[in-house]
């Protein structure tokens, strides 16, 4: 509980920090906001770094809490509670937290078991893109569901090339063998709306 609480304040002090770094590296003294002019349809450095700032702490501090809250759940991976014979490998399953959530680490070990090396940043940035790794997310225009957002009327077909038949597209392992077997058997990168 103490490390969680370090750690905590380790990634405020880490957000605070480069808040102070970004206004000092932009801003500019005795300006008023009306001097400043800026295009605010390209994103700069400050633009970029607050971005990856706010997603480190949201990843450390964990879905669903709130600041000087304890109730944070750690996301974990447990074993199935099915029995298994002698030299048969038991599946693990994807437990997130209370919220349902899953964490980048998560995500990327998923996404590394099924994708090659070199798309493993990229399905990691599609993932987040399409559902920000919330596995059981459901886009209500298209019906698309899950943690590469399938489309009901593909789901069936990638879940049963990919290995997964009968799966449910909230299954975070299924949609990611999936996802891959879309990616790289039907039309690449263009297959998913936000491409990485």
């Amino acid at each position: 509980m103490r490390l969680r609480r370090l750690s905590f304040i380790a990634g405020w002090a880490a957000v605070a920090l480069l808040a102070v770094a970004g206004f000092a590296a932009f801003g500019t003294s005795g300006s008023t906001r009306a001097e400043l002019e800026f295009d605010a349809t390209e994103p700069g450095l400050g633009h970029s770094t607050g971005a990856q700032a706010g997603f480190n702490f949201a990843v450390l501090a964990g879905p669903g809490t709130a600041a000087g809250g304890d109730a944070a759940v750690t996301p974990t991976t447990v074993a199935a509670e099915e029995a298994t014979t002698p030299g048969e490998e038991s599946t693990g399953t994807i437990v997130s937290d209370e919220s349902g959530w899953l964490s980048q680490v998560q995500v990327r070990a998923l996404v590394a078991e099924y994708f090659t090396a070199g798309d493993v940043n990229k399905a990691v940035r599609v993932a987040w893109c399409e559902s920000r790794f919330n596995p059981t997310s459901t886009n209500l225009r298209t019906g698309a569901v899950g943690l590469f957002q399938h489309l009901p009327k593909y789901w069936a077909e990638r879940a049963e090339n990919a290995g997964f038949p009968d799966a449910d597209p909230t299954d975070p392992e299924a949609s990611t063998a999936a996802a891959a077997w879309a990616i790289y058997n039907e039309g690449g990168w263009d297959t998913f709306a936000c491409r990485g």
